[in-house]
Formats: C-alpha cells, sequence, structure tokens
C-alpha cells in the first residue's frame, strides 16, 4: 500500500512538471509571436496617428518582404559561398530595401494623394494595393508557395532530464532579441527623437503642427517609410521562423494587426505592444490545448467581443 502510494505521488510530480514544462515552451513560442504581431501592428499605429486613416495594404506588404526573404536568401545560398548568416543577413536586407522602396512608390503614386480624401477613399485604395500585391506575387510564383529550409534551427536545450525538454532555436532567440530591441528602440524614439517629437505633434493636433512650422508632408511620408520597413521585418520573420510565404498571408495577419492597433489605441505603441502579447498568447496557448483549425475563428471572435465591450481600446485618446 506505501508502495502505491509513493508510485502514486511520483506519478503526479512528473505529470505537473511535464505540464508546468510544456508551459514554458508555449511561453517561449508565444514571444515569437508576439514579436510579428508588435512590428505589424507598430506599422498601423505609425500610419494613422498622422493621417487618421486605416491602411489595409500592409500585411500584404509583409507577404511581399516574406516571399522576397526567401527568394533572395535561395538564391545567394545558390550563388555564393558565403556563410550562412551573412547570407541570411543579406537577403533580408535586400528583401527590407525592396519593399521599403516599394511602399515609397505606394506613398507618392497613391497615398500622398488621398492624404486629404474621405477615410473612406484611402481605406478603398489600400484594400486594391493590397489586392494588386497579393495577385502579383500570385502571377509570379504561378500561385505556389515558396518555402526555405530550417536555418539555424539546431535546438538548445533550455531545461532537460524530463520527459518535455524545454528548448529554443539560434533563429528564435536572434529574432527575440532583434525584433523586441526595434519594437522598444522605436518607442523609445517616439519619445526623444525629433523626427518622433514631429510624429506626436501632427497626431496630436495637425494644423497647430503646421503652423509651428512642421512639414507635414515630410512627417507623413517618412511614417509611410518607417510603417512599411516594420511590416517589411514582421514578413522576413515570418519567412526566416516557418520556412514558407504564401501570397495569401497578408490578408490575415493585416487584419489581426489591425485590430491590435485598435485595440491598443491607434495612436498607442505602447498599447499596441500589449495588445500584440495578448493576441499572440492566447493564438498560442489555443494551439497547444484546442483543436488548431479554430484559432483564427476564436482569435476573431475574441478581438470583436473586446471591441464591443470597450470599443475605445486600452487606452482613451
Amino acid at each position: 500500500m506505501i508502495r502505491f502510494l509513493r508510485d502514486t505521488v511520483h506519478k503526479r510530480e512528473g505529470t505537473s512538471r511535464l505540464s508546468l514544462l510544456y508551459i514554458l515552451q508555449q511561453l517561449l513560442n508565444a514571444l515569437q509571436v508576439t514579436v510579428i504581431y508588435a512590428l505589424l501592428s507598430a506599422a498601423f499605429v505609425l500610419f494613422y496617428g498622422v493621417t487618421n486613416r486605416i491602411n489595409l495594404a500592409f500585411g500584404a506588404l509583409a507577404m511581399w518582404a516574406a516571399y522576397l526573404t526567401i527568394m533572395m536568401v535561395s538564391l545567394l545560398e545558390g550563388v555564393t559561398f558565403w556563410p550562412l548568416i551573412i547570407v541570411i543577413t543579406a537577403g533580408v536586407a535586400i528583401a527590407i530595401f525592396n519593399t521599403a522602396l516599394l511602399g515609397f512608390s505606394i506613398h507618392h503614386l497613391v497615398v500622398k494623394k488621398l492624404i486629404n480624401a474621405r477615410m473612406q477613399t484611402m481605406l478603398i485604395a489600400t484594400i486594391a494595393i493590397a489586392i494588386i500585391l497579393e495577385e502579383a506575387m500570385r502571377l509570379i510564383n504561378d500561385s505556389r508557395e515558396l518555402w526555405l529550409r530550417p536555418v539555424f534551427a539546431d535546438p538548445v536545450p533550455l531545461v532537460t532530464g524530463g520527459a518535455f525538454p524545454v528548448q529554443i532555436t539560434p533563429l528564435q532567440i536572434a529574432v527575440l532579441l532583434l525584433g523586441f530591441g526595434i519594437v522598444l528602440l522605436l518607442i523609445l524614439m517616439m519619445k526623444r527623437h525629433p523626427f518622433g517629437l514631429r510624429w506626436r505633434a501632427v497626431a496630436d493636433d495637425l494644423q497647430m503642427a503646421a503652423l509651428c512650422g512642421i512639414s507635414l508632408s515630410a512627417v507623413i511620408g517618412l511614417s509611410f517609410v518607417l510603417a512599411t520597413i516594420m511590416a517589411a521585418l514582421a514578413g522576413s520573420m515570418i519567412a526566416l521562423l516557418y520556412g514558407s510565404a504564401s501570397f495569401a498571408m497578408g490578408t490575415i495577419i493585416g487584419l489581426k494587426s489591425m485590430f491590435i492597433a485598435v485595440i491598443g489605441g491607434l495612436r498607442s505603441l505602447q498599447g499596441a505592444l500589449a495588445a500584440s502579447v495578448a493576441l499572440a498568447f492566447f493564438e498560442t496557448f489555443w494551439s497547444a490545448y484546442f483543436e488548431i483549425a479554430y484559432r483564427d475563428v476564436a482569435a476573431f471572435c475574441v478581438l470583436t467581443l473586446f471591441l464591443i465591450m470597450k470599443p475605445e481600446g486600452l487606452r482613451r485618446r
């Protein structure tokens, strides 16, 4: 009897430890999703803050960067003898640069001309841009998804000795450090850098900012390019972390990031970061404990219910 009780206690302790290790692994997984959402929602915040307009093309721009990242990394790996880290760095840099140029062109050809138009006009125009980008990439790749072989994916054990080891890859470590570093640097820049001060002035009162000598066109243009770079970073990280890119991926991640920006207050990078953490953790733990096929359904239901109960989001203007 005593032996039976001892075995039962040990079994329960082992099960409890296994559950804790599983939860810890999911926490690490949620952090990398947080980085992606934080970068992409920051793009919506940067643009909306100075225009009072929502741009629905950022998801498509992230998709564009994801495709370019896989294309360039695969190309450079095949035609050069560079170390893998240099190949990845160069591929990501080229993808982000080209996506930024694309964003710059979109701003001058479309967005700049619609700044003073009705909100619905900008919304419809950016939806059209998103469709154009998605269809262009679909036609370029014959409706194929692109795949990238795993890079820097050898697991580094954090907790061992159990039935469920907690581990992380070098790529995940790099993405977490770079992603959170960029988000925190962006928040700090918007508080203290001259551009950030101008952005906040325009976001608070556009007409007063103009009377104070701030160039509205310059601030709006730089904001759009910076937002495009944030979206491109998110897309490149998706390509490296998950090893694939689909022409339709921009719609879902773009809509989720827009929801996050709205919940965060639309003018608050800190609010967007907080909402990114909440959604990323919800999705990760849903995937861990429930049917993953219903994850997006559950996520959009929760986002919608939150906005119904709290339309102003996490922060009041």
